[in-house]
């Protein structure tokens, strides 16, 4: 049939390895599965949701347990749908909140599970969430009140009153 040379085989399967391995860098960091989910899908609203990003971690008490999987606007809320580890149940009473690693670090999804009897199914939502803390708007109360009463910390209205004057001591008459 045909006479192929050693440098013509070799050549053949470099790019046979080539190629494979250039679909699989091209599926992996495309974020596709191959394989089914070990994980299911619970999702939480909340008020604001800061700089969290598609494929943040979710933690549990400092380990990842999951990951972002959705971030969309919901009813005028932000709803993120959670992909968490299947190995993990949580309670109905979960909370969500979404903090920050570090001052200036990446936001992820922090849970705090309950000690409810029941625990959330696929597709379930976690009803107690907490915000995202805007760091510029906290730092605008502190610095320019935000109390109820109209003042904060360093705000107008909470100067010390003034000490009343003191009158001059009398003076003695012989």
């Amino acid at each position: 049939m045909f006479d192929y040379t050693k440098t013509e085989i070799t050549a053949g399967v470099f790019v046979v390895l080539g190629l494979t391995l250039l679909a699989y860098l091209s599926i992996s960091i495309g974020g596709l599965n191959l394989l089914p989910e070990k994980s299911y899908r619970i999702d939480a609203r909340f008020a604001n949701v800061g700089d969290l990003k598609m494929n943040a971690p979710v933690k549990i008490a400092g380990v990842t347990v999951g990951k972002v999987r959705l971030i969309k606007l919901a009813d005028y809320f932000a709803e993120a749908q959670l992909a968490i580890d299947r190995k993990i149940a949580l309670p109905k009473d979960t909370i969500a909140s979404i903090t920050t690693a570090g001052l200036l670090g990446d936001a992820y999804v922090s849970l705090s599970p309950g000690a409810a009897d029941q625990n959330l199914g696929d597709g379930d939502r976690i009803t107690r969430t907490e915000p995202a803390l805007n760091m510029a708007d906290l730092i605008g109360r502190y610095a320019f009140g935000g109390s109820a009463r109209g003042g904060g910390a360093g705000g107008a209205g909470d100067e010390p009153a003034a000490e009343p004057a003191k009158a001059p001591p009398a003076k003695e008459q012989p």
